[in-house]
Parts: structure tokens; sequence; C-alpha cells
């Protein structure tokens, strides 16, 4: 009989010790499930034993974070607490501690004065130097005009050099045709002195005179006479006028292909015609100036001029991006 009431009083101790190790675990139904969980705990879920019976499994989903935080406690290996704790959510821990996080105002900075927009520019040095390089470049821009359109350079630049309107001036002045400057050729005086032609005693005497109503004339003057065993005086040849040149600058002339087989067609040619024989092509470009008689071949972006070195002859290459002028004059011109 001693050993039967040992054997019950044993029973009911491990079913006290049973039911103080069970838990309450709540599920996001509102339910709730009683019992301690059996090790090890798996992916589908955990079982719970309830006295000497099992609750069927139970999966993750359905526990609350509450409940998940006692199963990671109650969890009796290793194992089994490494597969419940990624389940538990720590963003709630974080948001309170970030509510503790004090937030100091900031101080600004003093703001300046309110201005006018146009009026804050001269508030501030670098206002200024805005306004100051835009001066600048306006009377820049007059210079390159007036040197491009032929303009008087002072007059261009003085009336860019106005305040405030002085941008006015390239615009006006790009807006107009280049200046063309006339050459005025001085006429030569060409006095006869008759002194000079004839010695005194060969001008008659009394032919200065005329009669009234008479046109009056020139005197008579007898020719020299050449002394025995003097070749006679030669003779003065006239003098030939020389065709003026023809002058296409880079600004005013696109310098292509298509300008040189139109304006120059006949220094194409390998036997210049009577027009162009005396002629001659001088190119002023970046690498130095060229003088040639004849043009050898031409491609989209360069051409080859025939120039003279000693005697003999040699093609010179240059690009039309180089090209600064194109000058068409007589040979005998300086």
């Amino acid at each position: 009989m001693r050993r039967l009431g040992r054997i019950l009083i044993c029973l009911a101790m491990m079913c006290l010790g049973a039911s103080l190790r069970a838990d309450t675990f709540t599920l996001t139904d509102g339910s709730q499930v009683s019992g301690d969980p059996v090790s090890p705990y798996t992916d589908e879920g955990v079982v719970f034993k309830q006295g000497d019976n099992y609750s069927p499994r139970v999966s993750w989903d359905r526990f609350t974070q509450e409940s998940i935080v006692k199963l990671k406690d109650a969890a009796k290996t290793a194992g089994d607490r490494d597969l419940v704790e990624p389940l538990v959510d720590t963003t709630g821990q974080q948001k309170s501690k970030r509510n503790n996080i004090t937030v100091h105002p900031v101080e600004l900075p003093p703001r300046p004065a309110h201005t006018a927009a146009v009026a804050g520019i001269f508030f501030s040095p670098l206002g200024w130097f805005i306004v100051l390089v835009l001066y600048g470049a306006t009377i820049f821009a007059a210079f390159e005009v007036a040197v491009y359109r032929k303009h008087p350079r002072g007059m261009v630049c003085g009336l860019a050099a106005i305040p405030f309107f002085g941008f006015l001036s390239p615009v006006f002045f790009l807006a107009f045709p280049p200046k063309q400057h006339a050459v005025e050729e001085e006429p030569v005086q060409v006095t006869t002195d008759i002194q000079t032609l004839a010695p005194q005693s060969a001008v008659v005497p009394g032919s200065m005179r005329r009669r009234p109503g008479e046109a009056a004339s020139m005197p008579t003057v007898p020719p020299v006479p050449t002394l025995p065993g003097t070749a006679p005086a030669p003779a003065v040849a006239p003098a030939i006028e020389l065709p003026p040149p023809i002058v296409y600058a880079r600004g005013e002339t696109s310098f292509n292909r298509r300008f040189f087989e139109t304006k120059l067609a006949g220094f194409f040619r390998a036997v210049p015609s009577p027009a162009e024989k005396d002629l001659r092509v001088h190119i002023k470009s970046a690498r130095g100036d060229y003088v040639g008689r004849r043009i050898t071949r031409i491609t989209p972006a360069e051409l080859y001029l025939q120039i003279v070195k000693g005697e003999a002859t040699a093609d010179e290459m240059i690009p039309f991006g180089e090209i600064l002028e194109v000058e068409v004059r007589h040979k005998d011109l300086a």
C-alpha cells in the first residue's frame, strides 16, 4: 500500500508540473491555445502537449507577435530559437526607440534685406563682375562687327560703350551691308614744256599769236634734227593699262569646291586661254602665301595649286578651311 501511495504521489506531482509549465498562446483570430510546446519546432508550425494528449500542429502565421516571443523564450534548443527568431517583428521596437529622439530647432542664417531683382546686381561683388564682363563683351562684339562689316571701329565701339544701350550698336551695324571704300586714283598731270622739246630758235616767232576770232592752237614744233653718226632717239612706248585685281575675302565669300569651279574655272586648264595666260592666283592661308598659275586638282576639302620653285613646279595642297583670301591679278602687278 505504501508503494502504491508513492506512485500516486509521483503521478500527481508530474501532472502538477505539466500544468505549471503549460502556457497560453494567443492566435490572430482571437482564440487561444494552451499547452507546452513540443520540441523540435518545424517549418509547418508547432505542436502543444496538453496533458496526455497533443494538439494539432498550429502554423506560424496564426500566432501573434506576443505568442511568437513566448515561443522563442520557451524554446528548449538553439535550433528552435533560430527558427523562431526571424519571425519576430523588430520594427515596433525600432519605432519606440525613434520616438525617443529629440529634434532640436535649426537656426537659419539671417537673410539679406529684400531688394529688387535688377537693382540687387549692383549690391554684390558677383553682380558687378557679371556687369563688367557683359560690358567688355559688348565692346569686343562691336569691334568684331566693325572689322567684319568694314565700318569705322571708333564709332562702332564708342556707341557700344554707352551704358544700357550699347548692346544695340553691334546689332545695328551688323544689319547693314559692308561699307565699300572707293579707291580714288589721282589724275596724272602731264605738262608739256615746249622749251624742252625744241631749242628756242626752233620756235617760230609769232606762232604764239592768234588773230581775233581765231582759236588758239599749239605752236608747230619742227622735229629735232639728228646729227650725223648718231642713232635716232627711241620712241617712248605708251603705257599698257593692266586689269585691276579681283579679291575674294573670307567672310564675304565661302571658299569651297563650287566657288573655285565657278569663279576660277579657267585655271583648271592644262593650256591656259589668252584671257588667263598672264594672270596668277594668289592665295593667303594660315600656312602662308602661295602664287600659282594653275589648279591641278580639287577635292571636297582641299585644292592643289601648281607653284613655281626655281626652274621646277610643285603642287601645293591648301585646305579650304585655312584660306583667308583669294586674289586674281596680272603677273606684272606688284
